[in-house]
């Protein structure tokens, strides 16, 4: 570094990796950022350098990220540096560009330059058009689930016909008709969907003659947060750098946490395979948090595979240790959570904390607690627990069945799922409604008259009878086994089943917790009514003050933000990790990632917490310690763990040091298995079954949900495997997860559409 630069306005306050960083502006550069290191201020100077030092023309600079808030940030701390207007500087997200791309160039593409965009809705109507044509059933081809594997070939940069590899069974080559014709119907609305902006700008790079004209026009190009880019920004990223390679990539590896959603860790991991030459820089200074937070973080971190790793240290001294908590229950974990907040309010009425959790289902025990105890709080990227749509759906049967004159309950419960029951249809039940009457008369009053007909009069007769059931059966089902049955009875939970989508299984973990809720209050002694007037009075509680800085997010959300205490909750296996992500070596180490994200989130405080036990699907299950507790570094926590008995004294059996660091024969780890085991058996039934198995009620011991005594399977089967289901036919094996009792196959059969069957309840055969 040239001595007599170092005082330049640009390089102030920059410790010498950073500096280094915005000075190299020629050739390939990996800045390996990690967390709290400033590399918004490094990604801002560094475009500031190009334009000052360098004398680059703010329009040959193209910067891309991920929001547009992002985006703007940039651009407003770019404005701010430099000395010339910066209209032309290209900062925006990659769909943005896109977009501006395609307005351009359109006439290449398959819908000219005057497309429109089509949001999620518009996408799901055009589907359900494209499913009626092709005679697909939606119940085995759900439109959102097909768009799902739609939108995952696009982002692969596959059409139709270039993922018929793909298509290794009928299903998937259903959907690829569906894709075709999903394709055909865009071109004529002269449309676009959010995946297609990136895959025609794409193709239209693979062009050598469109390279060299927007290769030209961007000499720098600089990529944030690189390690979220899916395939089809990988790719678009690779045509605009290779006339010049001048490409700037800034990421964390340790943050990558949205494969879920197509981002390929192996961007980053492999930049420097796909140019040899470049620089890697990394910025491991940490402006954030204290010592003891960040030794946390890098040592957990550590036992990931996938990464470049670094080290991170700061100035700011070794600070608080962490705090583990481990707690009898769910309830009584977030009571302790918030007497904890209570205790820093006293010393700082405005100090920010963050509660962060692995699923959204998790909040609704917090959220009560904090109500509770009158503490204003805001829930980030979701909707409150008892505002959710699935909720208030299950809530309007329930209402209905306490009070059948509930006219809004009945507008709502009849239409979910739907019925084939429109606003005339409606319109003429609640005129048939007798003096005094309820809507469930009116309907019975058709029926009797003849005056429903077709699909209507069918789903309406069920309607009908499932709350004269309910009425009768409600005193002995209890409360839970009320809600169970209810979801059950109702086809809800067959609709999210059948619907297939990540949002669907959110959907129905945030039932499973509203039916832990019902257990909790039949615990209490709460009947129907009192259970739903406490629910009320939550789900209308006053509008939070926007002034309190006490957020709930799951930390997906929390991604990027920071905050004085953190807490994150739920530290037992099975919720974090998560379930399915753990059964895959992938999968484990993005939630590692994510528990690392977590952690660097706290600037001065950490809390960790977790429960013996929680409440599953309305019944209590025991815990186990998240193995992410055992990877912390030794002396990283206020007070040791002490894993044998002190820890978890379950009333079966006490846990060893062994058994809970994941040792066999334990007689409590026994019983969680068998739990477990009968919980899969659970959900195949429900997914694979003709008829609906009713799940136990919640106040059955442990002891009782034993699962039958059915041969292990061994090792798992390949993807590709052709299997005979004496339920389904045959079928191909897209996906194993789990192993032993636990292995879990999706399946493609020809009719049924996709699956997921425990092996060793789905009497499979293999084929050849």
């Amino acid at each position: 570094m040239p001595e007599d630069t170092t005082d330049h306005p640009l390089l102030q306050n920059l410790n010498p990796p950073q500096m280094e960083a915005v000075m190299h502006t020629e050739g390939p550069l990996l800045i390996l950022a990690g967390a709290g290191s400033g590399k918004t201020t490094v990604i801002t100077r560094r475009i500031a350098w190009l334009i000052e030092e360098k004398g680059a023309h703010p329009g040959s600079i193209l910067a891309m990220t991920f929001t547009n808030k992002a985006a703007e940030e940039m651009r407003d701390r770019v404005a701010q540096l430099v000395s010339v207007p910066v209209a032309q500087l290209w900062v925006s997200t990659f769909h943005s560009f896109c977009t501006r791309i395609l307005r351009r160039e359109g006439e290449r593409t398959p819908v000219g330059r005057d497309f429109v965009i089509f949001d999620p809705s518009d996408q799901k109507s055009l589907m359900k058009q494209v499913l009626a044509e092709l005679k697909m059933s939606e119940k085995q081809f759900h439109p959102r689930r097909v768009l799902e594997v739609i939108s995952d070939f696009k982002n692969r940069c596959l059409l139709p016909e270039e993922a018929v590899e793909e298509a290794l069974d009928p299903w998937t080559r259903k959907v690829l008709d569906a894709y075709t014709l999903y394709q055909k119907g865009l071109r004529n609305h002269r449309a676009c969907d959010f995946d297609d902006l990136l895959l025609y700008t794409e193709r239209l790079f693979r062009d050598d003659a469109m390279q060299q004209i927007y290769g030209d026009r961007f000499r720098y190009l600089l990529v944030d947060e690189y390690q979220d880019t899916n395939r089809a920004q990988y790719l678009l990223v690779q045509h605009l750098a290779r006339r010049h390679h001048n490409l700037c990539v800034v990421g964390d590896e340790d943050q990558s946490i949205y494969g879920w959603r197509g981002a390929d860790i192996r961007n980053i991991l492999d930049f420097q395979r796909d140019f040899p030459e470049a620089v890697q820089i990394k910025l491991e200074q940490n402006y954030r948090s204290t010592q003891s937070i960040l030794d946390a973080a890098s040592t957990v971190i550590a036992n990931n595979a996938q990464r470049l790793g670094k080290t991170l240290w700061t100035e700011r001294g070794v600070g608080e240790p962490i705090t583990f908590r481990l707690n009898d229950d769910g309830r009584a974990e977030a009571e302790w959570v918030v007497s904890k907040i209570q205790d820093a309010r006293r010393f700082d009425r405005d100090i920010k904390i963050a509660v962060l959790y692995r699923a959204n289902w998790q909040s609704r025990q917090m959220e009560e607690a904090l109500r509770g105890a009158n503490l204003p709080y805001k829930l980030v990227g979701g909707t409150k627990f008892y505002e959710r749509q699935e909720v208030k759906d299950l809530l309007s049967y329930l209402r209905l069945i306490a009070n059948p004159y509930d006219l809004q309950s009945f507008r709502r419960a009849v239409s979910s799922p739907t019925r084939g029951v429109g606003p005339t249809t409606l319109a003429k039940i609640e005129g048939a409604i007798p003096e005094n009457g309820t809507a469930l008369e009116g309907v019975a009053i058709l029926l009797k008259a003849g005056e429903l007909k077709g699909r209507a009069a069918r789903e309406l007769h069920r309607f009908v009878e499932l709350f004269y059931r309910a009425a009768n059966e409600a005193s002995a089902l209890g409360l839970a086994g009320l809600v169970r049955w209810t979801l059950h009875e109702s086809g809800y939970l067959q609709m999210l089943e059948d619907e297939g989508t990540l949002e669907a299984e959110g959907r129905v973990r945030n039932l499973e917790e509203f039916l832990s809720a019902a257990a909790e209050c039949e615990s209490l002694g709460l009947r129907l009514s009192e259970f739903l007037d406490r629910v009320t009075l939550a789900a209308d509680a006053d509008q939070v003050d926007q002034s309190i800085e006490l957020s709930l997010m799951t930390i997906h959300c929390a991604k990027g933000l920071e905050f004085p205490i953190v807490f994150v909750v739920g530290m037992e296996e099975e919720v974090f990790p998560n379930r399915q992500a753990r059964e895959t070596d992938e999968g484990l180490e993005e939630e590692r990632r994510l528990f690392y994200v977590a952690i660097t989130r706290a600037k001065a405080k950490l809390y960790l917490s977790g429960a013996r036990r929680r409440r599953i699907m309305g019944t209590e299950m025991l815990g186990m310690p998240s193995r992410f507790l055992r990877e912390l570094p030794e002396g990283a926590l206020e007070h040791p763990i002490r894993w044998g008995t002190e820890l978890y004294q379950a009333g079966q059996g006490a846990w060893t040091p062994e058994r809970a660091r994941g040792g066999s024969g334990a007689s409590v780890a026994t019983e969680l298995t068998r739990i477990r085991s009968f919980f899969d058996k659970v959900r195949a039934t429900a997914q694979v079954g003709s008829e609906r198995e009713t799940l136990p009620p919640a106040s059955m011991p442990a002891s009782e949900l034993s699962a039958p005594s059915l041969p292990v399977p061994g090792e798992a089967w390949p993807k590709g495997t052709r299997i005979q289901s004496p339920r389904f036919g045959r079928g191909v094996i897209t996906a194993a997860t789990g192993s032993g009792e636990g292995l879990t196959y999706t399946i493609r059969f020809a009719e049924a559409g996709e699956k997921r069957i425990v092996a060793r309840f789905g009497m499979l055969e293999r084929e050849g």
